[in-house]
């Protein structure tokens, strides 16, 4: 008679052992072979000056050992915690894990170069690599977080929170040029938020109306969606170029490029939404007697709405995106950072015209897609 085998731990723990037993996240184990294999690459560049072309490129483990061993702490602890099965462990686990990993990372970049700077007052210190490495794992361990548990990951947000107000920024790079031009950025932004916010309107507007005729009229189907679509395939600074002649330099051109632009995903998802409307609840519309524009408000509508907001949010990424290129036609906006950085060769200048734009794209997708949740008839499986 055989020996019974050992029963693993109680599954309500998530300690199901041994590791065979439990099913890893794949993708938090993603995030930490991207977060180990950053501390081999450049974490941060020590400049002497603005105007140095080469600097002394520094791993984590060049800052100190301290950093280094916090960061691969981190990590490990994270590798670990993916093994665990799921259930009311693992959650917690991979949430202080990440928490400790992208603070110790977050406390190098800050803490960790100002002592690097020392007493220089001209060095700065500009962002590497395996800094942009380490955010990437970050993200993807947020993400997986995000899937599996997400109420642990505001345990991750909070910690970075706390750090974002208490550490030191004075030496980094892209901070001291913000200090040198912090008028000319805000008027740039909001330069920039002003395209975006006249140019956004029209494009709604005129998509919506292209994509309900499109719908409508099915004999223009194909010719509205196609006009529509080919406007995409010029690329922006040719069609900046073809409008100089009409309407010269400046913000005209730039608005009017950009609600050409803006039309395409407003047009397309106003006509899926509205051809995805049930036949049977029109029909079932008819037989209480609605007429055909009771028919649109009271069901069409409500049920394209979610279809619209998505298009309206693709339509503003990409307005976001499309107004850094207006500085060309002499449009202003956030661009100007990026075109005096790359003019000057000083990366820290197109940050500071970069991380803006990522910022804003963030915010408004996160806000569009909360409205689009929200406007989801109830009952509807996304």
């Amino acid at each position: 008679m055989s020996a019974a085998l050992p029963l693993p731990l109680s599954r309500k723990t998530g300690l199901n052992w041994p590791l065979a037993a439990a099913r890893p996240n794949a993708i938090a184990l993603t995030a930490v072979v991207i977060g180990l294999l950053s501390l081999q690459w450049p974490f941060v560049v020590l400049h002497p000056n603005r105007v140095a072309p080469d600097g002394d490129e520094l791993t984590v483990f060049g800052l100190g050992g301290m950093w280094a061993a916090l960061i691969v702490s981190g990590w490990l602890l994270q590798a670990l915690a993916v093994w665990l099965a799921r259930g009311r462990v693992r959650a917690p686990a991979l949430a202080l894990s990440l928490a400790w990993a992208a603070s110790a990372s977050y406390a190098a970049l800050t803490w960790g170069a100002v002592a690097l700077s020392g007493d220089q007052e001209w060095a700065r210190v500009a962002i590497a690599g395996g800094a942009w490495g380490t955010l990437a794992a970050v993200y993807i361990g947020a993400f997986a977080l995000y899937a599996e548990a997400p109420r642990w990951l505001a345990l991750p947000v909070l910690a970075l929170a706390a750090l974002a107000f208490a550490a030191p920024y004075q030496h980094l790079g892209v901070v001291m040029e913000y200090q040198m031009a912090a008028d000319v950025f805000r008027d740039e932004l909001l330069q920039h938020l002003l395209l975006v916010a006249v140019s956004l309107p029209p494009a709604m507007l005129l998509g919506a109306a292209i994509g309900l005729l499109a719908a409508r009229k099915r004999a223009l189907e194909s010719v509205l969606l196609g006009a529509a679509g080919l406007l995409q395939t010029i690329p922006s600074i040719a069609l900046f170029g073809l409008l100089l002649p009409i309407v010269g330099l400046g913000a005209k051109p730039a608005i009017l490029a950009m609600v050409l632009y803006g039309l395409w995903p407003v047009v397309v998802n106003t006509h899926t939404g509205l051809g995805a409307v049930p036949p049977a609840m029109l029909d079932a519309a008819r037989g209480v007697g609605m007429s055909a524009w009771q028919m649109f408000w009271r069901v069409e509508l409500p049920l394209a709405a979610p279809f619209f907001v998505e298009g309206v949010r693709g339509a503003m990424l990409m307005l976001i995106g499309l107004a850094t290129v207006a500085v060309l036609i002499n449009a202003g906006g956030l661009g100007y950072f990026l075109l005096r950085g790359t003019e000057q060769a000083v990366p820290d200048l197109v940050l500071l015209g970069s991380l803006p734009v990522v910022a804003l794209a963030f915010a408004a997708d996160a806000v569009m897609r909360l409205l689009a949740w929200r406007l989801a008839p109830k009952g509807r499986v996304a």
